[in-house]
C-alpha cells in the first residue's frame, strides 16, 4: 500500500502538472519537459483542501475524510486532517495523532519511490503513458478524463485518472489504483498558488500535554 507521503507527493504532483501534459500532449517528450519546467519554475508554493475517499480492495469497506494541504518548495509542507497533521521543513517530519495525544519526530527521508515535487516531475513524460480516456459531466462543466499508466512496475499502483475542467485546466479528481486494489479518491475543492507562504507554518510547535517520541 503507499505510504502516506507517497500518497501526498502524487497529490501535489497531480494537482499542479498534469494539466500541462494535457494541453501538450500532442509535443514529443524533450518539450513536455521543457513546458512542465517552465510551469514548475513559476509556482513557490500553494495550498489545497480536498475531500479523501479509500475503497478497500479486500474488505471492500470504505472510508472518507476531509483535509488541506499546504507546501512550499524545498519539500515542505503541512497536512492537516481529521485525526492527524503531518508537517515538514524538508529537515525533519512531525506528525500528530489525535487519537493517541502523540507526535512522532524524525528526520525527514526521501522515499526512492515517492513523488517529490522537488525531483520528479522532471521524469514524469518519460515514466508514464497519458491517454484521454473520455468525457463526463461534474457539476455544471463537462471534465475530460485522463489516466496516467506506469511504464515501468516499480511503483506501488497501477494506473491514475485525472478529471480536468477543460476551460481552466484545474483539476477537479484525481483517482489512484494501488496494486493491493484499494481505489483512492481525492476530490479538489480549491487551490491557492504562491501565496506567500511562511516558513513558520512548516515548524510544528508541540502543545503542551502531548507526548513527544523523538527519533531524530
Amino acid at each position: 500500500m503507499i505510504n502516506l507521503q507517497t500518497k501526498i507527493f502524487i497529490f501535489i504532483l497531480l494537482s499542479f502538472f498534469v494539466n500541462v501534459i494535457f494541453v501538450f500532449a500532442g509535443d514529443d517528450a524533450e518539450t513536455i519537459i521543457k513546458k512542465l519546467q517552465k510551469k514548475y519554475d513559476s509556482i513557490k508554493d500553494a495550498s489545497v483542501t480536498y475531500v479523501q475517499h479509500v475503497q478497500f480492495g479486500v474488505t471492500k469497506s470504505e472510508q472518507s475524510f476531509t483535509g488541506t494541504l499546504t507546501m512550499k518548495k524545498g519539500n515542505k509542507y503541512r497536512i492537516e486532517m481529521e485525526q492527524q497533521t503531518i508537517v515538514t521543513d524538508g529537515k525533519s517530519v512531525w506528525s500528530l495523532s489525535k487519537a493517541n495525544n502523540q507526535v512522532l519526530i524524525d528526520k525527514f527521508r526521501e522515499d526512492p519511490k515517492s513523488f517529490s515535487i522537488d525531483k520528479i516531475f522532471m521524469n514524469l513524460p518519460a515514466n508514464y503513458n497519458a491517454a484521454l480516456i473520455g468525457k463526463e459531466k461534474f457539476g455544471k462543466n463537462e471534465v475530460s478524463i485522463l489516466k496516467l499508466t506506469p511504464k515501468k512496475d516499480k511503483v506501488n499502483f497501477k494506473w491514475m485518472k485525472v478529471w480536468i475542467d477543460t476551460d481552466d485546466y484545474i483539476m477537479k479528481k484525481i483517482q489512484i489504483l494501488e496494486n493491493s486494489d484499494n481505489l483512492i479518491t481525492y476530490t479538489l475543492n480549491e487551490i491557492k498558488i504562491n501565496q506567500n507562504v511562511s516558513d513558520s507554518i512548516f515548524q510544528y510547535v508541540v502543545p503542551n500535554g502531548i507526548e513527544v517520541i523523538d527519533l531524530r
